[in-house]
């Protein structure tokens, strides 16, 4: 009986963090950048367009412009390690690494498609490209380290 209310605590803990985290993400993703710019300015629907252009910043020489496109290239990656850890943590039907990609691309096309609409936040192509490899690759975080406990 020990056993059982030590393993429900810590699924609970795991889906409270998942809670928080999406609480956060919708933030970040929605909130955030509210009217900073005009709606056609958030848009990119050219793939690889926004990757270039932080990768030509950061072969340039401004320290800012450097910092601000590895932080967003870096950023988008690590953002979404979460979800590729947590959704085989608490939820079983989520244990397999294509259902992990999937269910995190479906997510990613759903919110950069909001974003395309409603004109909150920055609808980017460049996004799914970046946030997939990084739900992955906390996927096979889980699986290194948290399919065993």
């Amino acid at each position: 009986m020990a056993k059982l209310k030590k393993d429900s605590s810590h699924n609970v803990f795991w889906r409270l963090a998942f809670l928080l985290y999406c609480a956060i993400m919708l933030w970040l993703l929605f909130g955030q950048r509210m009217g900073e710019a005009t709606w056609s300015e958030n848009i990119n629907l050219q793939p690889l367009k926004t990757i270039r252009l932080y990768f030509d910043l950061i072969r340039g020489n401004n320290g800012y412009l450097v910092r601000h496109a590895f932080i967003n290239l870096v950023g988008n990656v690590i953002m979404f390690v979460p979800v590729g850890y947590l959704l085989p943590r608490i939820w079983n039907k989520f244990r397999g690494f294509f259902k992990v990609f999937l269910f995190t691309a479906g997510a990613i096309v759903l919110v950069e498609v909001l974003q395309y609409f409603t004109g909150l936040g920055s609808c980017d192509v460049d996004d799914l490209i970046l946030n997939v490899p990084g739900a992955m690759i906390g996927y096979l975080i889980w699986k290194w380290t948290g399919s065993r406990t």
